[in-house]
């Protein structure tokens, strides 16, 4: 009885030490959230709808709501990032796929390597060494007109971040559920999007995110490659409104709006997909019912 007492003891000790590992672990990743992410996000909801001397709240908003310019930006950027983020997911895929079902190991790492190596340079120097073979392939100097070279642009940069999740869940996908999906009489086109597109399903959506986001904000791109006069993107917007912040309270204001309204649109996005998802799981699981 006594031992058993002790043994009790012990794991209730051990339990407590364990968890009180687990908050200290937890406290650094709490703290940089705070920082970072909670407390950035309620300055610009402050900022958003504190009146600022001289101006409204509703100067604010009208900036981003009734200026049919703003407006336009907002939806040509999401095109844009939309389209970029396809762009590298159907490149992506297959590129992955094939890969992970290569057997030499060194022609792998050599390839991935090569694949990503964008990731280990200056995203200046990247921007810079882009748009200078476009000029000289086109022949001249600032040859690049349209968003279709923000787009190009876009999937260079960020492509390597679609391919790392993909191939990291590919590499590890074990053979023997293709196999099984083969004996069980399917073709190589059913087993692809039976098996291997459910399997590797979180790595899209962890490659779509991390492609989007970026895609959706980003600054120097339009920049650099799209010489039109109205080239800029929503992020070019938001950056020259916040560099004006500095001696313009009404400047950081409307960058603050600008911020609250893409973070809005992306939170409300991010819902849709995820009720789409549990509605298509119930939905499926129903007519398997029946």
């Amino acid at each position: 009885m006594q031992n058993k007492n002790k043994i009790y003891k012990f794991k209730n000790f051990s339990n407590s030490i364990s968890n009180r590992n687990k908050l200290i672990l937890i406290i650094p990743f709490i703290l940089i959230t705070l920082l970072l992410v909670i407390i950035p996000l309620i300055l610009i909801f402050i900022k958003s709808f504190v009146p600022v001397q001289g101006a409204s709240i509703k100067d604010n908003w009208d900036f981003a709501f009734i200026d049919t310019f703003i407006l336009n930006k907002i939806v040509l950027s999401l095109i844009v990032a939309v389209i970029a983020t396809l762009i590298c997911l159907v490149l992506s895929y297959p590129f992955c796929f094939f890969l992970s079902r290569t057997k030499s190991k060194v022609y792998k790492s050599i390839v991935i390597f090569i694949a990503t190596a964008p990731i280990w340079t200056s995203f200046l120097v990247k921007l810079v060494g882009l748009k200078t073979f476009f000029d000289a392939v086109n022949g001249f100097e600032n040859s690049t007109f349209g968003n279709m070279w923000t787009i190009i642009g876009l999937v260079y940069l960020y492509i390597p971040y679609m391919l790392t999740p993909l191939y990291t869940t590919m590499i590890n996908m074990p053979a023997n559920i293709v196999n099984a999906s083969y004996d069980m009489g399917r073709n190589s086109f059913q087993t692809f999007f039976k098996v291997v597109i459910p399997y590797t399903w979180g790595a899209m959506i962890s490659g779509i995110t991390l492609v989007f986001l970026p895609a959706l904000v980003t600054v120097a791109v339009p920049a650099f490659l799209n010489n039109s006069p109205d080239g800029s993107l929503i992020g070019d917007i938001i950056y020259e409104e916040g560099s004006i912040a500095t001696t313009s309270e009404i400047a950081l204001a409307r960058a603050s709006t600008l911020s609250l309204i893409l973070i809005t649109v992306l939170t409300f996005g991010y819902a849709a997909v995820i009720i789409t998802k549990k509605t298509y799981r119930k939905i499926k699981m129903k007519g398997d019912e029946l």
